[in-house]
């Protein structure tokens, strides 16, 4: 591996047999890491861990971070009782994820939270969820529309993500029933569908960017490429310490 390769972390999903969750299987859609590499990092997949030596040395080994999509936050997390219709992310993958960001944060590592990845940062920082899209924030436009995932998405001029993708407007493959309600502080909404949600957020440090959307199952996709790229970029910077 080139010493200036970028390592970035993937994060993972999680899939709890019947038997219970002392067996749990992790699940990684194989396009995180296709996206890293066309981009010029070296993906590394994380287990998830509690012991905090262990989140240490997940930190040690990667130089940007990717928090991947997944089922849904625990509302508790933002004052709410689970409405109907909710399901909760599983508990040891949560608090790896936050234990893992909040790390990533301190060590100023460029992050990109995806679908429940950017619904956890909000959370994370304070902001709450629309516990259900159509319910909650009484949108028409189906967000995970199977048939027509495609959707368009347009970009805030001036914000830093639409100079990363290049346009003004893009179609994106979506997949979710849950959206940013309030906004966190510290953060910009710079993106939005047509129903008015927000689709992408970024930090006022220029570490953390977060989309609604799943990028990696666009890969041809030329905002995909360039966001990753961007990503790739920043990190870029850390392996070069190293």
């Amino acid at each position: 591996m080139s010493a200036r390769q970028p390592v970035i972390g993937i994060t993972c999903e999680v899939l709890v047999p019947e038997r219970g969750p002392a067996a749990y299987n992790l699940l990684c859609d194989h396009r995180y890491a296709e996206a890293v590499k066309r981009a010029g990092g070296f993906p590394l997949i994380l287990p998830i861990a509690q012991r905090p030596a262990v989140i240490r040395r997940c930190l040690d080994a990667i130089d940007g971070l990717v928090i991947v999509g997944g089922e849904d936050v625990d509302p508790a997390l933002y004052g709410e009782r689970k409405k109907p219709g909710t399901g909760t992310i599983f508990g040891p993958r949560l608090r790896f994820e936050q234990a893992l960001y909040r790390g990533a944060r301190r060590r100023k590592l460029p992050m990109l939270g995806v679908c429940y990845g950017m619904q956890l940062i909000n959370v994370l920082h304070g902001g709450t969820l629309h516990q259900d899209i159509a319910r909650d924030a009484q949108s028409r436009q189906d967000h995970r529309d199977k048939r027509r995932p495609l959707h368009t998405v347009r970009f805030e001029r001036g914000s830093r993500l639409a100079r990363i993708v290049g346009t003004t407007s893009t179609r994106v493959h979506c997949e979710h029933h849950q959206a940013v309600n309030r906004l966190a502080r510290g953060f910009r909404a710079v993106a939005h569908a047509k129903d008015g949600l927000i689709e992408a957020m970024e930090s006022d440090a220029e570490q953390v960017l977060a989309v609604q959307w799943h990028p990696e199952r666009t890969l041809d996709s030329r905002a995909t490429q360039r966001l990753f790229r961007h990503l790739v970029g920043l990190s870029r910077r850390n392996a070069r310490r190293r």
